[in-house]
């Protein structure tokens, strides 16, 4: 199967290339750091230049496109719908990177897949543009993948809780801000199984439990080192930000999903 990753060199892009290159003929775009696959199987793409990717698509013809883009919320607009024009005549599935934020106009509650998205950050309503174009232009053919706070081992906010434990500096976190995370192993991991079963839909790819940010970060730092110091804030105005994913979905295997537990092993370890 061949497998287009656009921004494969971020973190969920690099994971997706270990998970996937054994098994699929992975292609994937990078603008600054190559990527580690061979020079015929990746392209240095500058995001506004849709007719490369485009020509790109029509030489490879790829069986799956998976977008991790970041960057210029209208330039991105833009290479979105140019790519999902050039595919919408053939068979090729589109899985796109989303984001919790698609609910942050209503953080009294938690929202689960089948809640109708409402954001107030332009970041959130920019993903539900994307949203939209994807599944009324490639109905079943699109598939979204909602990410909450993806973590990593070389994630860039991992390195930074490091650098604070290293230099006895406090780590601040919020207690009345309620979510959960993600790994870009796990991300890795689950979108394998979507292209290999052919699912369809909206996935809220998160742990299955929601804690305070607080809560979290405190177990993680005190995993990193015990002499880590964990700061607790409170954001005004609000009892509780509910900002977690609901997972509704009953049509997938065991092992799916993890829970906050093994995501923190996996970050200590």
């Amino acid at each position: 199967m061949k497998i287009l990753i656009l921004g494969a060199s971020g973190l969920v892009g690099k994971a997706l290339i270990k998970e996937l290159s054994p098994d699929h003929d992975v292609y994937g775009t990078f603008n600054q750091t190559e990527l580690e696959l061979t020079a015929n199987h990746q392209i240095q793409w500058e995001i506004n230049d849709s007719e490369k990717i485009l020509n790109w698509i029509d030489r490879i013809c790829p069986d799956i496109i998976v977008s991790c883009l970041r960057g210029d919320f209208t330039v991105q607009f833009e290479a979105h719908a140019r790519i999902v024009e050039k595919v919408k005549s053939t068979s090729t599935r589109f899985l796109f990177c989303s984001t919790t934020n698609v609910f942050d106009g209503d953080v009294t509650r938690h929202h689960a897949e089948t809640d109708p998205p409402i954001a107030e950050s332009d970041y959130g309503q920019f993903k539900i543009k994307c949203e939209e174009l994807i599944k009324n232009e490639l109905g079943m053919r699109g598939v979204i993948l909602r990410l909450p706070m993806v973590w990593g081992k070389q994630s860039p906010r991992l390195k930074e809780i490091k650098n604070k434990i290293e230099n006895g500096q406090e780590i601040e976190a919020y207690d009345n801000i309620y979510l959960n995370h993600a790994i870009d192993t796990g991300i890795a991991s689950q979108v394998r199984q979507i292209i290999a079963n052919d699912l369809k839909g909206i996935f809220h790819l998160a742990t299955t439990d929601i804690d305070s940010q607080y809560a979290f970060v405190w177990k993680l730092v005190k995993g990193l080192s015990p002499e880590g110091k964990v700061k607790s804030l409170t954001l005004e105005n609000y009892d509780n930000y509910n900002f977690g994913l609901l997972i509704n979905r009953t049509d997938l295997e065991s092992g799916f999903y993890y829970d906050n537990e093994t995501l923190l092993d996996q970050l200590v370890k």
